[in-house]
């Protein structure tokens, strides 16, 4: 091939179909991650466990019809606040004397 000649197209990555899924603001459900890979339930899940250890914030809500969804969310975006025993604070009046 020459640097005349153009390269077929590349296809897009299931990898990136998923990403570009979980970025829309309707989310997606394991059943429609599925459709759209080809993947199986407990791929689905898999994926979006290697995501969460990549350091992606990924939601999960649930549609009005009962589907569980996912989300990826921008850092600092994330509508759910978790706490842990190690961030929660005492109020300065408490163990007084």
């Amino acid at each position: 091939m020459t640097d005349t000649e153009l390269k077929p197209p590349v296809a897009p990555s299931k990898a990136s179909i998923v990403e570009q899924l979980l970025a829309k603001a309707a989310g997606a459900s394991i059943a429609e991650i599925g459709a759209a890979t080809g993947w199986q339930p407990h791929s689905c899940r898999a994926f979006l466990t290697s995501l969460k250890k990549k350091g992606r914030v990924i939601e999960r809500s649930k549609r009005k019809d009962g589907t569980t969804i996912y989300r990826i969310i921008k850092p600092g975006k994330s509508k759910v606040v978790v706490a842990s025993p190690d961030t929660a604070t005492v109020p300065a009046t408490a163990g007084a004397s």
